[in-house]
C-alpha cells in the first residue's frame, strides 16, 4: 500500500502538506515536518508590504538626517536585499538538511517584484513556487477583466522567468470561479491551491477599533472546500491542492475523496502539533486498508463532480436533507 501523490510534478510520499504559515520559518519546526511524515512544505510567504514598510521606515530616518538622495537609493536597495536574504537563506538550509520538496512562496502587491523575488528564490534552490495572489475585489473601477487580467499577466511574467514549477493559490472571490480556475489551469501551471485564508477583522466596542479576529480556520469551512474541490477537480487541468477547515485526519481523506491531490494544513499543526502529519497519514493507511485501496488514485475523486452535473447533484442533497421539513 502506498500513499505516494502527485503535487507541482513531483512524487511525494504523502497528501499532507504544511501551508505556508509562521511555522515554516525555522529550521528545529520544519525538521519535526519532515519527521512526522508530510510530503512537502510551504515556507512563509514572503510579503512585498513587510519590505516596502522597512524601507518606507528607514528612509524617514534617513531624511531626518539630512541625507543624500544617493543615500535614499542605497538604504532602499539594503533593505530589500537583507530582508530577502533572510528568506533565501532558510529556503538554502531547508534544502542542505530536508528530502522532503522545499516549496517557497511569494506574496507581492506589484507585478515587478513578483518576477524579481521569484528569480532569486529559484536560484536560491527551491524545489518550486507558490504564488499568493489576492486582490479584494472592492474597487469600483476595476471591471472583472481587470482583474483576471492582473493574475494572468503576474502567471505570465513568472512562467517566462523561472524553470522550477509554479503554484497558484487563490481565493473564491471570483464572479466565475470555475471558469477563471480552468483558464489558469491552461496557462501551465503545476499546481492550482484553494483557497486563499485572509486575517478576519473583528469590532472592539469599547475602543471602538478594528481588531485582529480569530486567525485560524474553523471545521465550518469544510463544507465549502469540499464543494468545490468536487466541482473543480474535473474542471482544472493541473492538479489540485485543497486548504481551509482541514482540523481532523478523516478531512484529508474526503478532499480526495472530491478530488483533490493534495491537502494543505495549517490550523490543525498550530492546534495539535505535527502530531498531526502523523495520525492524518496513519487515518488514510488504515482506511485505506479497510476498503481495499493499494494507492490513492484507486479512489481520489470517487466523490467529485462529473460532466458538469453539480447543478443536479447539489439539489439531490438539497432534497433529501431538507424536503418535507416545514
Amino acid at each position: 500500500m502506498s500513499i505516494e501523490t502527485n503535487f507541482m510534478g513531483m512524487k511525494i510520499k504523502s497528501p499532507v502538506i504544511v501551508g505556508s504559515c509562521g511555522l515554516t520559518t525555522d529550521m528545529h519546526t520544519l525538521r519535526k515536518i519532515e519527521q512526522a511524515g508530510a510530503g512537502a512544505v510551504i515556507l512563509k510567504s514572503v510579503f512585498e508590504e513587510q519590505i516596502l514598510q522597512e524601507m518606507s521606515n528607514s528612509l524617514h530616518l534617513s531624511i531626518e538626517s539630512g541625507n543624500s538622495s544617493e543615500a535614499y537609493y542605497y538604504i532602499e536597495e539594503h533593505i530589500q536585499e537583507q530582508s530577502l536574504d533572510k528568506y533565501l537563506n532558510l529556503i538554502r538550509q531547508a534544502k542542505m538538511e530536508l528530502s522532503i520538496p522545499i516549496i517557497a512562496s511569494v506574496n507581492c502587491v506589484s507585478s515587478s517584484q513578483w518576477v524579481s523575488f521569484a528569480s532569486k528564490i529559484e536560484q536560491a534552490g527551491a524545489d518550486g513556487v507558490e504564488l499568493n495572489m489576492f486582490l479584494l475585489p472592492s474597487d469600483v473601477n476595476m471591471t472583472t477583466d481587470d482583474v483576471e487580467r492582473f493574475y494572468e499577466d503576474v502567471i505570465r511574467n513568472i512562467k517566462r522567468a523561472v524553470n522550477i514549477p509554479v503554484s497558484v493559490k487563490i481565493s473564491h472571490y471570483f464572479s466565475s470561479l470555475a471558469r477563471f480556475a480552468q483558464k489558469l489551469s491552461w496557462m501551465g501551471i503545476a499546481n492550482l491551491h484553494i483557497f486563499n485564508r485572509f486575517a478576519a477583522q473583528d469590532i472592539n466596542i469599547d475602543k471602538m477599533e478594528i481588531e485582529a479576529a480569530n486567525v485560524f480556520s474553523s471545521p465550518s469551512e469544510l463544507p465549502h472546500l469540499i464543494r468545490w474541490t468536487a466541482i473543480l477537480s474535473n474542471i482544472v487541468h493541473c492538479p489540485l491542492t485543497s486548504g481551509g477547515g482541514v482540523h481532523k485526519p478523516e478531512d484529508v481523506i474526503k478532499l480526495l475523496l472530491t478530488g483533490a491531490n493534495t491537502v494543505q494544513v495549517v490550523s490543525a499543526i498550530y492546534e495539535n502539533g505535527t502530531e498531526f502529519i502523523q495520525e492524518a497519514n496513519q487515518r488514510l493507511q488504515s482506511w485505506m486498508k479497510e476498503h481495499d485501496f493499494e494507492k490513492i488514485s484507486d479512489f481520489k475523486g470517487r466523490l467529485s463532480v462529473k460532466n458538469n452535473q453539480y447543478t443536479a447533484f447539489h439539489r439531490v442533497q438539497f432534497m433529501k436533507y431538507f424536503a418535507g421539513i416545514k
